[in-house]
């Protein structure tokens, strides 16, 4: 049984199941599970005692156990696509006997880019009652369900309308259990469809109350990592499903690992998510070197948590973050930690040694990030103390077989940060559906799925009304933070603002 409680992965529209695919194959690298399901590897280590089946159980939390022989272990996951072509590449692939056959859900036809079509093929052809069923049987092999992660994007079709109601559904079936929702947010420069805008509006509006943490992430940022970071001249869809990949792994290694300091998913939305309306953290990872420079730099704990709060190292298309503020941050680190010298038995000579990631080393290192030691200094919203929860895990991170982009490293960090920066993706989308709507245009395609002209409307007020809100908690901050300085310093924060037109309420 896991330590921590089960975890359930949903992967809906091609882009959620394509990076819930390379999920799952950098999971089943870090655990030693074999395309076809099994650990042969790892079963004979434990025969010959090197690692004992109770220090390995953590990994449970992911897989299930068939009770085959030798031993078999399946994803607990539920793939579901529109389009039939994802289903027949995952099941003629590579991993095509790692999943259940019955848990990857492909349909007739695709869903148009247009929301209300994919809502609409959920209810005409039962997909999420299919769904459900499938969530219900994967629930019934846990013993302790912590919660979900959806993967899914809110600018496609599927991604936004058929994950919509799934995610309406699996919150009425489940509300006391976590949904962690890694969202892949559209780009402000490139689309691959017009109507992203209107996707992404109604996708944030319609999902603001069923979901516990929105990971924000979008396909702009991680190009640019990819070729600042990674040295890529040209990325493409592998390469950032595979930087996306390893952030979602960096960020669930204490749910599948054993841990020195526990970060479970009940603990990071506590921690993380203040009131409802404060639950989009964007998420960071470090480091991210190309393998061209993996003999030339070694990170120690303290230079992975600085990069970490760093806007190049961000995964989602956000500026400012000094000029922002943090209402909290949980920083999630991994592997062996920096060699210290420590005396031999014979306390002749001193030795490096080799130990786990040490709490004290980080804690230092986040403490001097806020006391602003040698820059200037993280800043919190003026009522937050200490702002800071902190995972750890003694085991390093892993690469997928033939990745010969990133370089391997013994320690790995992830931050998820609750900024007020968030907004600036909101306000981008929000900028763009109000240019569209403002001329009504291609509002036919959305009226003729069975959209109504009214939720239009809804959505624009609705996504608003977020970014008021975070708009008001800067302007309390300010208001704080001025009267700390008695009216002589004037705080001033950047980043996107409100767009103050509005379309006219006509039809």
């Amino acid at each position: 049984m896991p330590s921590h409680g089960e975890c359930i992965t949903l992967c809906i529209g091609q882009a959620g199941c394509n990076i819930g695919e390379d999920v799952w194959e950098l999971f089943c690298v870090e655990h030693q599970v074999e395309p076809d399901g099994t650990r042969r590897k790892l079963e004979e280590k434990r025969k010959s005692e090197i690692i004992s089946e109770e220090a390995d159980s953590a990994f449970r939390s992911f897989f299930s156990d068939t009770h085959a022989s030798p031993a078999q272990y399946v994803p607990r996951s539920i793939f579901v696509d529109t389009d039939p072509s994802t289903r027949d590449e995952m099941l003629t692939g590579p991993n095509q006997k790692l999943f259940h056959p019955e848990s990857v859900l492909g349909y007739k036809q695709d869903c148009r880019n247009i929301f209300f079509e994919g809502r609409n093929m959920a209810r005409t052809f039962q997909i999420k009652e299919d769904v459900m069923d499938r969530v219900r049987l994967a629930v019934d092999l846990c013993s302790n369900l912590q919660g979900f992660f959806v993967f899914h994007s809110f600018g496609g079709g599927t991604g936004s309308g058929l994950g919509c109601d799934i995610l309406h559904d699996l919150h009425d079936a489940f509300d006391k259990k976590v949904i962690f929702q890694p969202v892949i947010y559209p780009s402000h420069k490139f689309s691959s469809s017009i109507v992203e805008p209107y996707n992404c509006i109604f996708s944030t509006h319609y999902m603001r109350d069923v979901v516990d943490v929105s990971l924000m992430l979008d396909n702009e940022a991680a190009y640019r990592v990819c070729e600042n970071k990674l040295n890529i001249q040209q990325p493409d869809f592998d390469n950032v499903n595979r930087l996306i990949a390893q952030c979602i792994s960096a960020c669930t290694t204490s749910l599948r690992f054993e841990t020195q300091l526990h970060a479970t998913l009940i603990e990071i939305v506590t921690n993380i998510v203040p009131t409802q309306y404060y639950r989009y953290p964007i998420v960071s990872l470090a480091p991210v070197r190309a393998r061209d420079k993996e003999a030339h730099e070694t990170f120690v704990e303290e230079e992975i948590v600085t990069e970490l709060f760093e806007s190049k190292n961000v995964l989602c298309d956000v500026t400012h973050l000094r000029q922002n503020r943090y209402l909290s941050a949980v920083v999630l680190l991994r592997g062996i930690g920096s060699p210290q010298k420590e005396k031999s038995r014979d306390g002749s000579k001193d030795e490096l040694k080799e130990r786990p990631v040490e709490a004290n080393h980080v804690i230092t290192a986040l403490h001097s990030l806020k006391d602003g030691t040698h820059r200037s200094p993280l800043k919190f919203a003026p009522w937050i103390q200490s702002g800071f929860k902190v995972g750890l895990v003694g085991v390093p991170p892993s690469t997928v077989p033939g990745d010969k982009v990133m370089a391997q490293t013994k320690r790995q960090g992830a931050m998820l940060g609750n900024s007020t920066a968030v907004r600036q993706l909101f306000v981008r989308q929000y900028t763009k559906f109000l240019k569209l709507f403002y001329r009504r245009a291609y509002v036919w395609q959305f009226l003729e799925a069975n959209g109504e002209i009214d939720s239009f409307y809804d959505a624009r007020d609705g996504v608003r009304d977020i970014i008021g809100h975070y708009e008001e908690l800067l302007q309390e901050c300010v208001r704080v933070e001025n009267e700390k300085y008695d009216g002589n310093t004037v705080v001033k924060l950047q980043g996107a603002t409100m767009p103050n037109d509005q379309p006219p309420r006509g039809s």
